[in-house]
């Protein structure tokens, strides 16, 4: 039987972001490619309810509880095998063609048991918001970029590609950031699997990479369901503080890359692929962010 696959938005006001997100798949027909498409919204509100029907999704919502329990609540809502969560701000940037031939490669990935996430972030485009490639550069020099890299996406400058005394330093005197950085060369090198072996595979067009050097993130993950709720969830939920970064959480909420984003996942080993990916990150309207450079003054 064919596996089932959902779309999901969470989302928290900043309604002119939600309708360029929602405009840009609308002109691609992305909707088509899934069997149910839910927005999640937190606060929900009439005016919420209106621009989902507008564009064809069914919506949900509560109050807002943060990013954990809204992304839980819009992974139950779903009846489907896998589940595409997003958030707002997240643009489709692939034309519908790549789009469809994208997904289906990545649900063959989860479906063989080849990978346990995939990560659907563009990796080139990759939108705001994004020091991957900076933090790499700290550590290992660029060996080979790839063509499809955009500098400007990161504000790199190119004396950071060359390896330097002080990277090797890093490299002899921090091992263990020296290693987890590994994955983050996906955004930068064109044979990252080649650099570092133990780490990364290449399967077709996707690289296959240890969760021991690539993080969860909020953005752009497509799991299936069970695996979403009854093992990521299911450890958030029972150790909400249990990393570190848990004290950069807004309003004492908390979300699942701040629990998750720790030695628990590192240790897991889980596979998490990486393709070229469909959706960037941009922000048109600040909503809960009153110092970002789109929010009008």
């Amino acid at each position: 039987m064919k596996p089932t696959i959902g779309l999901g938005i969470l989302s928290w006001k900043a309604h002119e972001t939600l309708r360029k997100t929602l405009t840009s798949y609308k002109k691609e027909k992305l909707t088509s490619l899934f069997d149910e498409n839910i927005i999640y919204f937190s606060d929900i509100s009439n005016a919420d309810k209106k621009i989902a029907k507008e564009f064809g999704f069914k919506a949900v919502g509560g109050k807002n509880k943060g990013i954990a329990v809204g992304t839980e609540n819009l992974a139950k809502a779903f009846k489907t095998d896998y589940i595409l969560i997003v958030q707002n701000d997240n643009n489709l940037v692939e034309k519908l063609d790549f789009s469809k031939k994208h997904l289906r490669e990545a649900i063959e990935i989860l479906n063989t048991k080849q990978a346990d996430l995939v990560r659907m972030r563009h990796r080139w485009r990759v939108g705001e918001g994004f020091a991957d490639v900076i933090k790499y550069l700290k550590f290992y020099p660029a060996h080979q970029k790839d063509s499809d890299f955009i500098p400007a996406e990161h504000g790199v400058n190119p004396k950071a590609y060359k390896d330097t005394f002080r990277k090797k330093i890093r490299r002899l005197t921090r091992p263990f950031k020296t290693h987890e950085v590994k994955g983050r060369s996906l955004f930068i090198e064109k044979n990252p699997h080649k650099i570092f072996p133990d780490v990364i595979q290449k399967k077709e067009n996707f690289f296959i990479v240890d969760s021991s050097v690539i993080h969860f993130s909020d953005q752009c993950f497509l799991t299936s369901k069970d695996f979403f709720l009854n093992v990521l969830m299911k450890y958030v939920n029972e150790n909400p503080t249990s990393s570190r970064r848990n004290k950069r959480t807004n309003n004492n909420f908390t979300a699942p890359e701040t629990s998750l984003n720790g030695s628990w996942w590192r240790n897991q080993h889980f596979k998490i692929a990486q393709g070229r990916g469909l959706f960037t990150h941009n922000r048109f309207d600040g909503s809960f962010r009153a110092n970002h450079h789109t929010v009008k003054k």
